[in-house]
């Protein structure tokens, strides 16, 4: 599946890889979600449906400044401000149709759409919480080989973060061949 567009995942992850609990993301950093703002903002944002419901009633609306493509396998599945996909690959191909200018595609969960755009993606930006967190939803295990970290940074717990967290970024790395692993 080449998609012809750069891919990056954005997540936050638990040391135990727990990404929710409950629908729900199950801890309080205020400076991660700046971070996430700031880096999707104006761009596509890709989302499985139980990521997008509960962004809906965390907000009550989607995510604003940000064309918003909800993943289901629902095939009667409508949503007010959203382009709906049945697939992953449909999805990018949606995203592709309504990509402007410099608009880069985020992967912002859940785990069942991290799995599968961890075999395209170019990019992920990981949140390591560092702590281990009770919940019911995962990030996916994957292999860390194929990425080459090209940077990260820390951010110590304070009053608006409840847990220390390092930002880390990885690009995929490239094979003998120039292609990407794959």
């Amino acid at each position: 599946m080449d998609s012809g567009i750069r891919i990056i995942i954005i997540a936050a992850v638990s040391e135990n890889n727990v990404i929710g609990r409950d629908g729900e993301i199950p801890w309080r950093l205020s400076e991660d979600l700046k971070r996430f703002s700031k880096l999707t903002s104006g761009n596509i944002v890709i989302a499985g449906r139980k990521t997008h419901e509960s962004i809906m009633h965390r907000l009550g609306h989607p995510l604003p400044d940000r064309r918003t493509i909800v993943v289901t396998r629902q095939e009667d599945y409508q949503a007010e401000g959203v382009i709906v996909a049945h697939s992953f690959e449909g999805a990018l191909d949606k995203a592709k149709e309504h990509q402007k200018e410099n608009q880069k595609v985020f992967v912002i969960g859940g785990s069942e759409v991290y799995k599968v755009a961890l075999l395209v993606a170019n990019m992920i930006y990981i949140t390591k919480v560092h702590a281990e967190i009770e919940g019911d939803t995962y990030f996916p295990t994957f292999n860390e080989c194929e990425w080459q970290m090209i940077g990260s940074y820390y951010h110590p717990k304070d009053e608006k973060n409840e847990y220390d967290s390092t930002v880390f970024v990885y690009e995929r790395r490239l094979n003998y061949s120039g292609k990407k692993f794959i």
